[in-house]
């Protein structure tokens, strides 16, 4: 074992005692569940479903969508019965997961559980690893834990990295600690990449080949709606254009009020917090302005006096899209974040305005400006006067329609020997 992973064991388990008051302080704050704890420290977990187990890795909403895609596709092409364990970091992920599983008939078929993902030290990671005793295992995007690697890996269980993306201080980080990088990721039977920058970085980490077919989530479904409240809502805000903020940070909800204060013909605004659990604090700002707001977690009706929604609830992104005549997404304003994914609006024809910070989305960003759809905008100023933005191109139309087709095709491939040394393939 190398210097790094010894120190990296030493220290989560230096940590573990501490554990729980850390995520106890996150109920106050509203970041973890009150009566879930137990599922951060692998005790008390939910009950094993006999035969072959698929467990899915996310960190939030986006890797927790891609997933459930995944699974879809999966449950689709599978020769064998199997169920799936999912988990993730954040409530709001855990809550679209868990309404997925419930509504949509493709989960009906198969045993389908959603957990909160363990913590990262050695005894957790080991109580959860001997529970679950998974026969395949994805992990999405950035999602890398040495504990539970190395012990899968051991167990000989198939894993995957999927969708991989790094940043460059992310790759610079890792290449401080070379042999310990190429230890981690030698525990992935498979690594594929969403874009250039992460294939190129891992593949100077791991000393091994990754595929690179495109971002997965070009092959993500538009999100679902009601249709009577989609008519119902439209006829309240009676032909007003609507300009909605979706999957806002800290600080980009006042960036996006500035910016609606400036608009000559003034829209109906939406705002849709990236997390709804912070609807007080949006509230709180909301309040302070002389604008008539409805809440939507709370029921408040929209009438002719009401100029912002205040839309913190889950599950109703496709309803806040389909209305919008220009979507702002968030994320690329807001410090640390690096932009969230444009391309569910886009596909419903919607343009799209964000920040600079993309390097989440780099490759995708590049390309997405190139066409008239997609801009970015530095300040709340230039994001006025980009309202209503320009119409997403015939162009652009066609180069989502093409890229939805190749990621997830050739990803699904790609995990053929996998899901055959699991027993998913007959």
């Amino acid at each position: 074992m190398t210097l790094g992973l010894h120190l990296y064991k030493f220290l989560t388990s230096i940590l573990a005692p501490f554990v729980g008051a850390f995520f106890r302080s996150r109920v106050t704050s509203g970041k973890e569940f009150a009566g879930r704890l137990n599922e951060r420290l692998a005790r008390d977990l939910a009950e094993r479903p006999s035969g072959r187990l698929v467990w899915c890795h996310a960190a939030s909403v986006g890797e927790s969508q891609l997933h459930l895609e995944l699974i879809r596709r999966l449950a689709e092409q599978s020769g064998s019965a199997f169920s799936v364990l999912i988990t993730c970091q954040t409530k709001t992920a855990a809550e679209l997961i868990v309404s997925e599983f419930a509504e949509d008939p493709a989960f009906k078929a198969i045993t389908c559980v959603q957990q909160m993902a363990p913590v990262d030290t050695p005894g957790t990671a080991k109580r959860f690893i001997q529970h679950w005793k998974p026969d395949l295992a994805l992990f999405a995007e950035g999602e890398i834990w040495p504990n539970q690697l190395l012990l899968l890996k051991q167990a000989s269980v198939p894993t995957a990295l999927i969708n991989a993306r790094m940043t460059e201080e992310s790759i610079k980080g890792w290449m401080r600690w070379r042999k310990t990088a190429r230890k981690v990721f030698g525990c992935f039977d498979l690594m594929i990449s969403a874009d250039t920058q992460t294939k190129t970085g891992l593949e100077a980490l791991s000393g091994t080949s990754v595929h690179n077919p495109g971002n997965l989530k070009s092959s993500l479904p538009a999100p679902t709606v009601d249709m009577n409240e989609l008519t119902q809502i439209k006829r309240l805000v009676d032909g007003r254009p609507i300009l909605l903020a979706a999957s806002t940070h800290a600080g980009e909800e006042a960036l996006i009020l500035d910016a609606f204060m400036q608009v000559s013909n003034a829209p109906f605004l939406i705002i849709a917090p990236r997390h709804p659990e912070r609807g007080d604090e949006v509230d709180a700002l909301l309040s302070c302005t002389r604008y008539g707001v409805a809440r939507r977690s709370k029921g408040d009706p929209i009438t002719s006096e009401t100029d912002i929604l205040l839309a913190d609830t889950m599950g109703e992104m496709g309803l806040w899209y389909r209305l919008a005549h220009t979507v702002y997404v968030g994320g690329g304003h807001a410090p640390g974040v690096g932009g969230h994914n444009p391309l569910e609006a886009l596909r419903l024809n919607k343009p799209v305005l964000t920040g600079p910070s993309l390097f989440n989305f780099q490759d995708l960003a590049l390309r997405l400006q190139k066409h008239t759809g997609f801009a970015v905008v530095d300040d709340a100023a230039a994001l006025a006067a980009a309202f209503p933005a320009q119409a997403v191109s015939a162009e652009l139309r066609e180069m989502l329609e093409t890229d939805a087709i190749g990621p997830m095709a050739r990803t699904l491939d790609l995990l053929v020997p996998m899901r055959q040394q699991a027993g998913l393939l007959s």
